[in-house]
């Protein structure tokens, strides 16, 4: 078990100017094919942390999302609060949601988020133990409630700094809000990268 991996990250280094957004999913399926068609049009990598139960039941959507040129990261499988479960269960959720992307996208997740960002010591050890680094995020779109794009631009935008991991999903509200939120930091010369590239291990 690696040192390294045993505190949750929440921003990358905040001497460098590059910011990230994490994608959590999950469900949102409808408004996934144009989140990614965005993303490419801006010529723009992130990484998806994908649940392993919707792996399994979206496995072209899931292809997609990697031919798309993003990164790919673990979500658990099935959206416990992990916290409720016991050690063996919380080394399963990891462990099955590890051999389903690695089964159908051939690739084994460097970074793991819990769902709900609900975690104890136990749950970063065991993903610790699979090599994996425990991810969270500095800002949130929190745009499974929130429906008024401008609401998550301004809750976004003028909070933007060095190493922020921003925490979105697969919504119609942050699918309208990004463009203006990617251009903004774009103006403010902030490079948009996927966790790997700003973590660089």
């Amino acid at each position: 078990m690696k040192d390294k991996f045993l505190t949750p990250i929440y921003y990358g280094n905040e001497a460098i100017p590059m910011i990230s957004f994490m994608v959590n999913v999950a469900w949102g399926n409808e408004h996934l094919i144009n989140l990614l068609d965005l993303l490419k049009m801006k010529n723009i990598s992130l990484t998806f942390f994908l649940e392993g139960r919707w792996v399994e039941q979206n496995r072209k959507l899931a292809t997609m999302i990697k031919d798309y040129n993003h990164e790919i990261g673990n979500h658990a499988y099935s959206h416990e609060d992990m916290r409720n479960l016991s050690a063996e269960d919380i080394h399963l959720e990891i462990s099955k949601t590890n051999k389903i992307i690695n089964e159908v996208l051939e690739v084994i997740p460097k970074y793991f988020t819990p769902p709900y960002g609900y975690f104890d010591t136990r749950v970063i050890e065991a993903a610790a133990q699979m090599n994996m680094a425990t991810i969270l995020w500095s800002l949130d779109t929190i745009d499974w409630k929130i429906e008024n794009p401008n609401e998550i631009i301004n809750n976004i935008v003028p909070n933007i700094q060095n190493g922020s991991i921003i925490l979105m999903h697969p919504t119609e509200s942050s699918l309208k809000a990004l463009p203006y939120i990617i251009d903004k930091a774009l103006e403010n010369n902030y490079k948009i990268v996927s966790i790997n590239e700003m973590l660089k291990f």
